[in-house]
Formats: structure tokens, C-alpha cells, sequence
């Protein structure tokens, strides 16, 4: 984890014999169901494993109440499952597809070993809110019964996924399931995940498989940052090439509905438009001419906002709620055709005169609102708020004077925790050194906002697609957010990264938790690698949060080549080594952990029992890094070979060998990028469609944001993550190069036929 030893002895109350653990001797120890002697594994909010993990059962989210016996019962195919009379049918649905999907098991039609599911008012006795009560169960195993008891359909539903959760497989086509009883609830009403849908489109199939897991970890909510992703029917030049239609939206919603999910429509306005305002028809409606945000004074672009919102209303069907974003209006009233003055109250009164505007609008049509409250708004404007607006960035940056005032006006929010926002290729879910990481922070969010006052409603566990990173890297993320939204206080991060391994890709899958951390740490390599020069590709930015004009120099990510000898004299002053001296140690130190890191996800594709995808995306992932990593020592073995070419020229003959040496390390380097990079599009593209893609003689309109520089709009395709390597000119380098040579070469009469072959096999 993130913390260092001692500051996770202090966070997690224990005590001596603990402290002679290091947390990765911990994490070893928990993963493979083993107690740590001197902890308590008993059910308590403050121990480190809980009765069920310790028995080697694994449940995300952990639940409220747990009374085991000790004993184990055996699960077969000759078990059978009954609905009492009512209803509860999408349960027992789930519950048959439940276990033929994850455990390939088919109940019997009838049989002595029942599986009950029972809707019962009363079953559950505590005091809950009606929104919670509905969504809690009671699940009692017993050696001949199962029993699911709920007051509601939805606490059947969530009864039945820990039912499935917890069947741990024997190897002879049976299960075994703990002895006992839980009881169950969670602590926030709204757990919501974030697909972001800036710079991909997923497959209908892959968004059914996420709503699948959503619902196995009792996530209800979805925010679906839809973009350019939907067809748009009053505007549909806003769609991009093969949108989503109407028909579709309404498949995936009522699926989601299936599952007791709503597909909650995110549409980024009045700021991050560049989706809209690229295209000629709507560019007389930007802010001040930037394609970052539309002109909040004209009533044509509000006008078109409400268009929009109304399609995504018309493509979600039965759902309560909206998220209008809001979110970095830094340019609100920027316009000229406001009558303001620009200036910071100005501006954040026209923020709250917006979400007033729609929140009244979404009101006629039977939808409750959620938008970030943020910067540029002030605190004293949050009392000119409607009462039940949802705040969905709630987190422990926030003032006193912003909870204390949304409390007054009676805002609920969500706890806001971000499983991605800027890293390359893999989420910082551990962090480093001192730094802790984005699963710590999620473990804290809940508790740390409800100790600033907040009146929490639910969780938000956003993962930006700004960076590009596959969604299949963000489900530990995801579920770890829903355990905390369920019980906030327990268990340990080390448990729940343990028990998600166990859950998503099945029991006994090996070093899981291994590979992840050195995903990390790749991920970390490539994204610290680069230089930033001024970009030679796109022009200055409009701006950023700070304003106009201002960051607005844009960068590329891309290194220096070594300088290439020049002249028949083979002129010559070495400069990569000594300028990339750390990078090159630091890629020389990971070396061996990314051959493990390969290694590792090879096995593992044919040892998990579950989501082998997953590792695939992973292990795609993982060559890049690995690419990456190799880089700088190849590059400084290059330059190593000059430097002996320039130091022995007195001998021309092994001098051209040295340059050819050269020519051929960078034509490796080359080489194994181009060998690879097909797979690892096909493998991306098996769950979503080819970036930017043409549709029926539509194009793709590529436009840059002119505030917001993401990683991923910098290519049309995949490539954006190969642009740093393109950037270097290799293929250029080595040209010159053999120019180099073949100058040198022949002035010393040194034959190159040879060489000159390979040059052109190259």
C-alpha cells in the first residue's frame, strides 16, 4: 500500500507483534487466507480480517452482520431454488444465471436442498431509512436450506449476489458456503461508478458484461459520461460515427434496470463542449471563441444544452436522476455578449443562475439533478441552491464553509473518489514512497467527508477517460469505492484487494495482487519518462482554470535521440547517457520486474476461472511498459557503440561494425514495437469499437480542446500512446545514420554490401 509501515500500524490501531509485518508481508498473508498470528480475525469493525475471510471466504461489500458457526455446508447441482409466492423473479433470474456464469453450476428443478427466496415484510429489524431498507437482506445457510429474506425486491436481488460471491468451488463440481447468518444493508443509497466515453466507444456486449459485475458488487448507479457517444436526434450532427441510437440507449437502460441499476445520463455542459462546439454549425455559440465552453449568455446554446438533455432523457427511460455536469465552467459570463463584467462573483452567480435554470427545468420532467458544486463558485452563493440538488464531488478538500452551507440549503452529496485523473496506461491505486494512493483515498472518503459534516446521499468513483486507460484497469477501483459506500468503516484496504481478487477472477487465482503492482509501477516508468518540449504539433491553448491566456504553451511527451557522428572525421560528443543517467538506472532496475510482470499475466491468462479478458487488456499493457522500460538502455547501448566507433576510427574496419552495431539496436527497438502493436489494438478492440472510426460515409470530426490537453486526443486511433516513440524519429535517425556510415565507409574503402542488405530488410 501507499502508507509506509508505521503510518499503517498507527491507521489501522495495532499493535506490537503486528509491527514486526511489513504491510506486503500482510497482504501475502491475507490473499492466500492465511490469519496473521498476534490480529483479531474476529467480525468487529476494527479487525484486520474478518470471520469470513479467515475462513477463506471472500464478500464485496463486507456486510453489516455476520454470525458464522464454524461449519461448513457442500453445494451441488442437486440443490434446487424456489420463489415463495410474489414477486422476486429478476433474483431468482440472477441466481440461475448466477451460478452457471460464475461457477458453470446448474440447480436441479426440484430437489431435497433448497435455495429459498422470500419477500417478507419485517424481515429486517433495524431502523433504516426506506431507501436503505429496501435494498437489505437477510441470508441464512443452513446444512439442507438457503434462505434470502427481504422486505423488497432489491434486497433479494443483492441477497442473491452475496450468496453467489461467497460459493467457494471444492473441485469436484461442488461449493462450499459458511454456516450462519448475515444481515445486511449499506450505509449510502447511491453508489455510483463513471464510465467516461470522451476518447472510446465500448460494444453493446461489453457495457451488458459491466452492468453484470456493477450489480455482483451492489453498485446501483451509473453516471454515463455519454459525450458525442449518442445519436442526438434534434442535432444529430453531434453523434459521432456510429453513435448510440435511441433503440440501443433504451436496450441498455432497461438491462440496467434489469439489475437494479440506472443508467444515469452525464452530459458535460456548459464547459468540456469541444464534442459540440467543433463542429461549424454550432461554433458561433463558443465562449469568447474558445471550443472549450459555450456562450452561457446566449439562449442558442442553452437552448441547444436542453436539446440535449432532453434526447438523453427520452434515451433513458425510468430514470430518477441527471447529472448536468457543471463541471470547470471556468469561462461562465467570459462572452461578449454578456452584460456583466467578467469577474469572480459574476461569474460564479452565473454557475448558480445555470444549475437554478435546468434544476428547474429537469424538475417539470420528473428528474432530480446532480452536478459538481465546485470552483468557479463561491461558498456564500451555495445557499441561492435548490434544496434537493445532489452535490457529486463531495471530498475532504472541500472548506468547512462549503459543507456548512450546502447543509443549510438541505444539498445532499456524494463522496467523491477519482480512480484515475492524469496516469498513463494503469491507475495509481497504491501509490509509492510517502505518496499514498487512490485505493487510500477511497477508503477515507466516506468517513473523512461525514467528519466534515456532509450529509452524504451515496459515492461517486469516477475514472476519467482523459488518459485513455482501459476500463478493465478500473474495477478494482470501482468495487473498492462500493465497499466503502456500503460499510463505510470496514474492512482494511488489504482485505478488500484480497477478497476482489478472489471475487473477480475466481478463487486461488495466483499473485494477483503482484501483477497489479507491477502494472502500477510500469505505468508509473512510462508516464515519468518522457521530455516535454513545446508542442511542434498544435497550437497555444486558450487557457486553464486560472484564465484566459493563461497555461496555455502546449507540450509533447518525447525524449532525445544520441547525436549521430558526423563527416568522414566521425565527429562526435555523446549527450543521451549523461542526460537520461537516472532513467536509464531507473529502466535498468525495472527490467526484471517487467519480464516478471509478463511472465506473471502469461500464467495467469490460463490459471484464473474468470474475466481471462481482463488480463489480456493487462497483458498488452504490459509489453508497452515493458517496451518502454527498454527504451533508455537500448538507446544508451547505441550510443555506447558509436562512442567505440568514434574512439577506435584509427581502425575503420571495426568502427563501421560499431556504427552497423548502432543502426541494428535502434532497428530492434523499432522492430518490436511494430511486432507487437497490432495485437495490442486487436485486444483493446475486442471490447470497443476503433477510435474515431468512419460509419456509413460519416467521419469523425478531430478537433483538439483548446483548454483541456488529454493524452487521448492527440491521435485519431490507439496511437496516442505510441506518439512519444513516433515523436523520437527513430526510422530518421537511422537514415542518417547509414549516411554516416556509408560515407565513413567508403572514404576508408571498408565494404558494406552486407550491411546495406540488412539496412533494407530494416
Amino acid at each position: 500500500m501507499s502508507f509506509s509501515r508505521r503510518k499503517f500500524l498507527r491507521a489501522s490501531g495495532l499493535m506490537t507483534t503486528a509491527a514486526l509485518l511489513s504491510v506486503e508481508q500482510l497482504l501475502a498473508a491475507i490473499e492466500k487466507n492465511q490469519a496473521v498470528k498476534g490480529w483479531d480475525s474476529g467480525s468487529s469493525k476494527q479487525s484486520i480480517i474478518n470471520d469470513l475471510r479467515s475462513k477463506g471466504y471472500s464478500l464485496i461489500p463486507a456486510p453489516q452482520q455476520l454470525k458464522l458457526t464454524g461449519n461448513d455446508i457442500v453445494v451441488d447441482k442437486t440443490w434446487a431454488a424456489a420463489l415463495t409466492p410474489g414477486k422476486g423473479a429478476r433474483a431468482l433470474s440472477s441466481l440461475h444465471t448466477g451460478v452457471a456464469s460464475l461457477h458453470s453450476l446448474n440447480l436441479a428443478k426440484t430437489g431435497a436442498n433448497r435455495i429459498v427466496l422470500e419477500l417478507k415484510a419485517g424481515t429486517i429489524k433495524e431502523k433504516l431509512e426506506s431507501s436503505l431498507l429496501k435494498q437489505a437482506y437477510h441470508l441464512q445457510i443452513s446444512p439442507n436450506q438457503i434462505r434470502i429474506a427481504a422486505d423488497d425486491e432489491a434486497g433479494l436481488f443483492y441477497g442473491v449476489q452475496s450468496l453467489l460471491q461467497l460459493l467457494r468451488p471444492e473441485g469436484n463440481g461442488s461449493f462450499k458456503l459458511p454456516e450462519g447468518s448475515i444481515t445486511d444493508w449499506p450505509a449510502l443509497d447511491l453508489r455510483f461508478i463513471h464510465w467516461d466515453t470522451k476518447h472510446h466507444q465500448d460494444r453493446m456486449e461489453t457495457l451488458k458484461r459491466y452492468m453484470d459485475w456493477a450489480a455482483l458488487f451492489k453498485i446501483n448507479m451509473i453516471a454515463f459520461e455519454i459525450e458525442d457517444k449518442y445519436e442526438y436526434p434534434r442535432h444529430p450532427i453531434i453523434g459521432a460515427p456510429g453513435a448510440f441510437t435511441k433503440k440501443e440507449m433504451h436496450e441498455l437502460t432497461a438491462y440496467a434496470h434489469a439489475r437494479y441499476i440506472q443508467l444515469v445520463p452525464n452530459v458535460q455542459a456548459p464547459a468540456h463542449m469541444a464534442y459540440v462546439l467543433k463542429h461549424k454549425e454550432f461554433e458561433h455559440l463558443k465562449s469568447d471563441g474558445s471550443n472549450y465552453q459555450a456562450c452561457m449568455c446566449d439562449e442558442e446554446a442553452m437552448n441547444l444544452i436542453l436539446d440535449m438533455y432532453q434526447d438523453m432523457i427520452d434515451a433513458t427511460p425510468g430514470v430518477n436522476y441527471f447529472f448536468v455536469s457543471t463541471d470547470e465552467v471556468y469561462y461562465a459570463g467570459m462572452c461578449a455578449k454578456c452584460q456583466k463584467e467578467y469577474n469572480e462573483e459574476n461569474r460564479s452567480q452565473m454557475v448558480v443562475d445555470y444549475i437554478n435554470r435546468v434544476h428547474k427545468w429537469f424538475a417539470e420532467r420528473g428528474r432530480r439533478i446532480l452536478c459538481w458544486v465546485e470552483y468557479p463558485i463561491l461558498p456564500k452563493h451555495i445557499v441561492q441552491l435548490p434544496a434537493d440538488l445532489i452535490d457529486g464531488i463531495m471530498s475532504t478538500s472541500k472548506t468547512k464553509d462549503w459543507v456548512d452551507n450546502q447543509n443549510k440549503v438541505g444539498i445532499k452529496q456524494l463522496a467523491y473518489s477519482s480512480m484515475q485523473g492524469a496516469e498513463y496506461l494503469f491507475p495509481g491505486y497504491f501509490g509509492f514512497g510517502e505518496r499514498a494512493g487512490r485505493l487510500d483515498g477511497a477508503s477515507k472518503t466516506v468517513t473523512g467527508s461525514k467528519a466534515m459534516g456532509a450529509e452524504l446521499i451515496g459515492t461517486f468513483a469516477a475514472a476519467w477517460d482523459d488518459s485513455g486507460l482501459h476500463n478493465e484497469a478500473f474495477w478494482l477501483g470501482w468495487a473498492t469505492v462500493a465497499q466503502y459506500a456500503w460499510t463505510a468503516t470496514k474492512p482494511s484496504i488489504e482485505q478488500t484487494v484480497a477478497d476482489f481478487m478472489d471475487i473477480y477472477y475466481g478463487h486461488n487465482s495466483p499473485d494477483m495482487v503482484e501483477t497489479y503492482r507491477l502494472l502500477e509501477k510500469g505505468g508509473r516508468f512510462y508516464h515519468q519518462m518522457w521530455d516535454h518540449p513545446v508542442s511542434k504539433e498544435r497550437g497555444p491553448g486558450y487557457g486553464n482554470s486560472h484564465g484566459k491566456g493563461i497555461g496555455t504553451k502546449r507540450t509533447d511527451e518525447t525524449l532525445d535521440m544520441p547525436p549521430i557522428p558526423s563527416g568522414i572525421e566521425l565527429r562526435f560528443e555523446p549527450a543521451f547517457a549523461k542526460k537520461y543517467e537516472k532513467k536509464i538506472a531507473e529502466a535498468k532496475a525495472l527490467a526484471e520486474d517487467m519480464n516478471k510482470l509478463a511472465g506473471l499475466l502469461q500464467q495467469n491468462i490460463s490459471k484464473v476461472h474468470r474475466n481471462k479478458y481482463n488480463l489480456e487488456v493487462f497483458l498488452s499493457i504490459a509489453y508497452l511498459e515493458r517496451y518502454s522500460v527498454k527504451t533508455f538502455p537500448m538507446l544508451a547501448r547505441a550510443e555506447a557503440m558509436l562512442e567505440s566507433a568514434v574512439r577506435g576510427k584509427d581502425k575503420p574496419a571495426n568502427a563501421v561494425n560499431q556504427l552497423i552495431g548502432a543502426h541494428k539496436a535502434v532497428g530492434a527497438l523499432i522492430a518490436e514495437l511494430d511486432s507487437f502493436w497490432p495485437e495490442f489494438t486487436a485486444i483493446w478492440e475486442k471490447s470497443r469499437f476503433k477510435k474515431c472510426r468512419s460509419v456509413n460515409g460519416k467521419h469523425f470530426v478531430h478537433v483538439l480542446d483548446d483548454v483541456k490537453d488529454h493524452f487521448a486526443d492527440r491521435r485519431l486511433g490507439l496511437e496516442y500512446m505510441t506518439a512519444p516513440f513516433e515523436r523520437m524519429e527513430m526510422k530518421k535517425w537511422r537514415e542518417e545514420l547509414w549516411n554516416t556510415i556509408a560515407v565513413y565507409a567508403k572514404a576508408n574503402n571498408v565494404p558494406i554490401a552486407e550491411a546495406e542488405e540488412t539496412r533494407l530488410e530494416d
